[in-house]
């Protein structure tokens, strides 16, 4: 279990994609708006943790410190 919750924390934002197409599937299948909504809201979730993804913050440290040429 361990190591599939490892997984899924490892490529989070892939499984975040999935479950948004998955919904807004969902509503164009049953034309329940709100799985629509929340698609959105899931999205807009995904994109602010990848963008305060450690990734992005490793560039801004380096050139803080002075080492970059």
């Amino acid at each position: 279990m361990k190591t599939l919750w490892d997984l899924i924390i490892k490529h989070e934002f892939w499984f975040s994609f999935l479950i948004i197409v998955g919904l807004e599937i969902g509503e164009y299948q049953t034309k329940a708006h709100w799985m629509g909504n929340l698609a959105n809201l899931l999205f807009f979730i995904a994109i602010m943790r990848l963008a305060s993804h450690p990734m992005w913050k490793k560039d801004k440290e380096v050139r803080s410190n002075g080492n970059e040429r």
